[in-house]
């Protein structure tokens, strides 16, 4: 279980602390200086304890006070980070809240109060360890593989049955910046002190890609995974130094060295400011190679944090999470309206918007798909449209009509065969009023097959974009939230790198445009390599968009493509990376140097 220690209890300032740099796994960039809040993994919370017979009402009235808490909680979190973000990183707590709501571990729960006279929290305890160790060895959905995410809501209600209330957390910090340090990177770690405390993140486990790492990386939270030795060896209040760029955590730095990295978290503070400033310019190569940079777009809330004049256009308009937020099917004119909506946003610029895309880990209330042995290969996508064509047509006839608004191009999810491509072409043809042109039309390229096939779909469509996230996911069979396999998640294995070459090859020889609009293309590392094989732009979350430019700035398309060339030669995913990583690196050094206040 989670327990939290508060920092600056039992005269910490008598302490001499050894100094001590440990390694881990950079997952969000970084250099901060803060007070260490320890977040450790503390089997009281359920220990097996139970309560006599006339205690079993009471006890079922503090379980349901206690779940209802931790459900708002993660409500207001929610809804925040939705405000934020957008709905896809929302979405995760909102899985939590139903782990919360889920009928099933309830019943057992109760049944255990009742009936064996568990403690609550002891029965809690039971039944996240039968259920996890289940949904561990299941094979299907993503959510069914969230071990992790299974139990951290269930530790939330754990701790508000023992009073343990988050915002004791950080009372005695005396209002400066936090580290949390935990065992496990997760999502619920980002709500536990005030966001505006929260400087950044050491976990002694949890991957790169897990749903605790992309919300870290969305919040531009500082965060290092992969440190083991950290829980016995931090101490709750001493401050800890965290470059989390380079994997770096100091424990018991001297007074000079916590000045140190404060000064160049503040330079890189003030660095960061400029580029948000330059990024109203486009981004152009050495060589003079303009690279359009464009961003990805989850429902018209999200628009009130961009600025259109940074980015070239909407690269990927998420349409499925603006179905989420409805109780119903939106009429036709409803959805037009909320696509000229993003087209007024965006004026004079490209929007490209996908079409619906649920199924497997993505659901509508009011809609009921078909109960799946294996959702991540089934009914999704375009195979979920061309089943169910009103949709898809109520869908195209919305973005014909929203045309007047803005320049609309048409992406089709879940592409796999040529048929599919040529059978929705045929059916948007179809609903057009004769005078009028057919709309730009993608495909996604998700499925191997896809992949493979490009070359007789290329004439099919008018462009192309990449979504890494599946196509890793497919082409390793992997699903990147079981912990059992994630690690076989390897983005930047040369068989994934030769597909993206592959794909990049066979766009240019059609003579077609090719984005990527996946998490690889957000990342330095994997934006140096896009280029580097040919993809003419990158579409990426907003936050990502000032020093991505930035570092495109930084190389000839000669230097991109040499980089590329040596990282399809490789033998594993961390020559591929370590080759990427050192180059974009350099970069990045090098421009901090230049932008470096002057120091008096």
């Amino acid at each position: 279980m989670e327990a939290a220690r508060a920092p600056g209890r039992g005269g910490l300032d008598q302490l001499v602390l050894a100094r001590l740099e440990l390694k881990g796994l950079p997952v969000a960039p970084g250099i901060v200086v803060g007070a260490t809040v320890l977040v450790d993994a503390h089997e009281d919370l359920g220990r097996e304890r139970h309560i006599s017979a006339d205690q079993v009402d009471a006890a079922l009235h503090h379980f349901e006070e206690a779940r209802q808490r931790a459900m708002r909680s993660l409500e207001r979190v929610q809804g925040a980070t939705a405000q934020e973000l957008g709905l896809q990183d929302a979405a995760i707590f909102g899985a939590q809240i139903a782990v919360l709501q889920d009928p099933a571990a309830l019943d057992e729960i109760r049944q255990l109060v009742r009936e064996q006279l568990h403690a609550p929290e002891s029965a809690i305890q039971t039944v996240v360890e039968k259920f996890g160790k289940l949904f561990e060895a299941l094979e299907g959905g993503d959510i069914k593989n969230w071990a992790a995410d299974l139990r951290d809501p269930w530790h939330a209600v754990q701790r508000e049955l023992a009073l343990e209330r988050d915002d004791a957390l950080a009372t005695d910090a005396e209002g400066g910046p936090i580290i949390l340090v935990a065992d496990e990177l997760v999502p619920s770690l980002l709500t536990r002190v005030p966001r505006q405390r929260l400087a950044g993140l050491i976990c002694a486990r949890g991957g790169r890609f897990s749903h605790g790492a992309v919300v870290a990386r969305s919040f531009g939270v500082p965060t290092v995974t992969g440190v083991e030795q950290i829980i016995s060896r931090a101490t709750a209040g001493e401050q800890i130094v965290l470059y989390a760029t380079a994997g770096r955590v100091l424990l018991g730095a001297n007074a000079e060295e916590q000045a140190a990295a404060q000064q160049r978290s503040d330079e890189q503070a003030a660095i960061q400011g400029r580029l948000i400033e330059e990024s109203r310019t486009p981004a152009v190569t050495r060589c003079g190679l303009e690279v359009p940079i464009l961003v990805n777009v989850e429902s018209p809330r999200d628009l009130q944090a961009i600025d259109a004049a940074r980015v070239e256009g909407v690269g990927l308009f998420r349409t499925e999470f603006a179905y989420m937020e409805r109780p119903t099917f939106p009429a036709v004119a409803e959805q037009a309206e909320m696509y000229r909506e993003v087209l007024r946003h965006f004026p004079d610029k490209p929007v490209v918007f996908r079409t619906l895309d649920i199924g497997n880990d993505k659901q509508l209330r009011y809609f009921e798909t078909p109960e799946e042995a294996n959702p991540a290969l089934g009914w999704r996508g375009l195979r979920l449209g061309l089943h169910w064509k009103d949709l898809l047509l109520a869908q195209i006839q919305a973005l014909i009509e929203a045309g007047d608004a803005g320049d609309v191009r048409v992406l089709l999810p879940m592409v796999t065969l040529l048929d599919e491509v040529r059978e929705t072409r045929a059916l948007i043809r179809a609903a057009l009023p004769p005078e009028m042109k057919m709309p730009p039309l993608g495909c996604m390229i998700e499925v191997p097959a896809a992949a493979m096939a490009l070359r007789d779909i290329a004439p099919e469509v008018d462009f192309v974009s990449v979504g890494t996230n599946d196509l890793v996911q497919y082409l390793f069979a992997v699903d990147r939230d079981n912990p059992w396999v994630a690690d076989l998640y390897q983005p930047y294995h040369p068989a994934h790198l030769r597909v993206l070459d592959h794909i990049a090859k066979t766009c240019k020889e059609a003579g077609i445009p090719l984005s990527v609009c996946g998490e690889m293309a957000g990342e330095f590392e994997g934006a140096l390599f896009l280029l580097g094989v040919g993809v003419g732009q990158l579409s990426v979350a907003s936050p990502f968009v000032p020093q991505l430019k930035a570092l495109i700035r930084r190389f000839s398309q000669g230097e991109l493509e040499e980089l590329a060339r040596a990282a399809v030669a490789c033998d594993s995913a961390e020559a591929a990376h370590g080759l990427l990583h050192a180059a974009s690196q350099r970069a990045w050094d090098e421009l901090v140097q230049e932008r470096m206040p002057s120091r008096s």
